[in-house]
């Protein structure tokens, strides 16, 4: 039995009842045209599939985690952990690594995936920091 659920529709200004899909699909992330994920959708009654309106971002951040985890990066949790057993702010934590603050706030809350320069410096970081307990410089 499919899911259903009701919905106030911002872009029609109407409640309808949509029900559930999953659907496997191909996508790209950057420079990865095969990554396969399982994105989420609300069918309305004329069968047109909808992302969640409470949660857009959620095959977005799906096909992020599939690139991440296809090209062997860090996740953003083990990012923001690296940076919180240092002990160190977002904007001291970038300094220290020559990324902007900017950059690496998105990339812990999943809004965009870091590019291979990225990867190599974080986890050039996690390593010295496991076997040092700090990074350079200290």
């Amino acid at each position: 039995m499919s899911k259903q659920k009701l919905f106030k529709n911002p872009e029609s200004d109407t409640e309808e009842w949509y029900t559930e899909v999953w659907k496997n699909e191909l996508i790209q992330v950057k420079d990865k045209t095969d990554i396969l994920v399982r994105n989420h959708y609300w069918q309305d009654a004329e069968g047109e599939l909808w992302g969640d309106f409470n949660n857009p971002m959620e095959n977005v951040r799906a096909g992020f985690t599939a690139y991440r985890k296809k090209k062997g990066y860090m996740t953003p949790d083990e990012i923001r952990t690296l940076r919180n057993n240092l002990d160190l702010s977002v904007r001291d934590f970038a300094d220290r690594i020559g990324i902007t603050p900017s950059s690496l706030t998105q990339i812990e809350n999943d809004q965009r995936v870091q590019v291979k320069y990225q990867e190599i410096i974080f986890k050039s970081a996690r390593d010295y920091y496991q076997r040092n307990g700090t990074l350079p410089g200290n």
